[in-house]
């Protein structure tokens, strides 16, 4: 990482670290995660909890990169269509 201050580098290894649960800290509770693993990922709400925990039976079980990108875009899709109904008011 080639011309980044020692600071910049402590930022980019502390943002690798962060858990997908710990990005969606702010908002966790605003979104019914159950209907999202079951419209969006096909999956029971228990598969999504098991992956924002990082365990499934004392196994590691982390989001894959093709699961991050789903639960990202499916994110992006409930925010449009929310922005959406709002603006309908």
């Amino acid at each position: 990482m080639e011309g980044l201050s020692n600071k910049n580098m402590e930022v980019v290894v502390k943002q690798q670290d962060s858990t997908v649960r710990q990005v969606l800290a702010d908002v966790y509770e605003e979104v019914n995660w159950a209907y999202l693993a079951k419209n969006y990922f096909g999956k029971s709400r228990s598969w999504l909890y098991h992956k924002f925990s990082g365990m499934n039976n004392g196994v590691v079980d982390d989001f894959s990169d093709v699961d991050r990108e789903k639960l990202k875009s499916s994110l992006l899709d409930i925010a449009e269509r929310i922005t959406i109904a709002a603006n309908k008011l």
